[in-house]
């Protein structure tokens, strides 16, 4: 009975500080360490506009995707990211699987300035936009350059239940799946979120301690116990293994290498490595030096003739007079 007593008083509390909120999901394929600790809150308190895109920000100057997909779902609402509508989202859930950082955030105060968070990633990561609108996934064209991208979604509004709200819903996973399998690159980060704030009345904390699949932007993927310890689930290259050096100071290796790096020209080995080069080099200097001693003495040869010729018509003149 007293049980039942606290829990009305806490509703009843938790009515008089109702707040508007948005849920905000983002997701990268490559793993974005220390991204949780931007967070100064829980989940359970709502999360300051400020400290999200700050955490957003962290995300994006890490530049480690080549895609950035930018999802702008006007009416969406925490409980339509929670496990029991996971249904609905089929194959964004199979891309947050495949992430190797997720994190989501069910009560943001505020929505985020998405046009600011799109100025960013061109700013610091030198991207191009490509911006799709009423749905139409044709919007983004094949390409195969690898320069990077962000890919703003603005997709219409949510209806109601009662007019097909999870038809929609199923439209518009189906529509973010056909432009991932458009990119030519698997490492995409992904921000879900919506521009309306919907009216948020406060749970109190033993409630979604509880419930978490209630309260919790898809609780079995984003808090799983095996996303506890930040992990690269895409690395999928064994490192190879350095070559150390073994003379480790600079001065040395730079002697070593400025040795290597001389000419030496009684250096046996040079002279047979490069055996056919000298040789075609001394036969074409040769024929050069042949070329020109041949030239100088048809040069001498012409002018003796002509010193000759010329005494030889000096020797008539002189008999005719």
């Amino acid at each position: 009975m007293h049980l039942k007593v606290i829990t009305f008083l806490a509703l009843l509390l938790t009515h008089v500080y109702a707040f508007n909120s948005v849920p905000v999901l983002v997701a990268s394929h490559k793993l974005v360490a220390g991204l949780r600790s931007e967070i100064k809150s829980d989940n359970i308190s709502p999360h300051n506009t400020t400290s999200v895109t700050n955490l957003i920000k962290k995300l994006i100057s890490k530049c480690s995707s080549d895609e950035y997909i930018i999802v702008n779902q006007p009416g969406l609402t925490l409980e339509d990211l929670t496990v029991k509508h996971a249904d609905n989202w089929g194959f964004l859930r199979k891309y947050l699987t495949l992430a190797s950082t997720v994190i989501g955030l069910p009560f943001v105060e505020e929505p985020l300035d998405l046009p600011f968070l799109e100025k960013y990633v061109i700013r610091n990561c030198q991207a191009e936009v490509i911006s799709v609108d009423d749905d139409r996934e044709e919007e983004v064209t094949p390409y195969y350059d690898t320069r990077t991208r962000v890919i703003r979604i603005n997709l219409s509004p949510l209806p109601s239940p009662e007019e097909g709200r999870y038809e929609v819903i199923r439209e518009h996973d189906e529509l973010i799946r056909k432009i991932l399998r458009k990119l030519p690159s698997p490492h995409y980060t992904i921000i879900l979120t919506g521009d309306t704030p919907s009216f948020t009345e406060p749970v109190p904390n033993f409630v979604i301690e509880e419930n978490p699949n209630n309260f919790e932007i898809f609780n079995d993927i984003v808090n799983d116990p095996a996303r506890a310890a930040e992990v690269e689930r895409n690395d999928q290259f064994h490192k190879v293994e350095p070559h150390w050096i073994d003379y480790r100071h600079t001065n040395e290796r730079y002697l070593r290498n400025k040795q290597r790096d001389e000419i030496h020209l009684f250096n046996n080995e040079l002279w047979v490595k490069y055996e056919k080069l000298v040789t075609t080099i001394t036969v074409m200097v040769l024929s050069l030096f042949m070329m020109k001693i041949i030239s100088f003495f048809n040069a001498i040869k012409a002018r003796v003739a002509e010193k000759r010729s010329k005494k030889g018509l000096i020797g008539v003149t002189k008999k005719e007079d």
